[in-house]
């Protein structure tokens, strides 16, 4: 199992710290199943971009969509940006 290290997996665990919500409030609010949100918290798993974005906007964008983006991609990313 190979843990991914990107800043939504803590901040998410942040969120659903704050929101004092149970997996299954939290799961529901991303609208994804609890498996989903455990692999998300983990760090083992990370959303695709259409979940990050339900993400984004169910944390009131604590939890943006690049932060589930590595260094790397992040780098590639802002040297794509004009």
């Amino acid at each position: 199992m190979t843990i991914i290290k990107v800043t939504g997996t803590g901040l998410l665990r942040e969120w659903t710290s704050r929101e004092d919500i149970t997996r299954r409030e939290a799961a529901d609010r991303l609208q994804v199943g609890v498996a989903t949100l455990d692999s998300w918290l983990q760090g083992n798993r990370r959303p695709g971009l259409a979940a990050a974005r339900v993400i984004e906007e169910a944390t009131n964008g604590l939890v943006k969509t690049d932060d589930w983006l590595t260094e790397e991609e992040l780098a590639t990313v802002r040297s794509a940006r004009p």
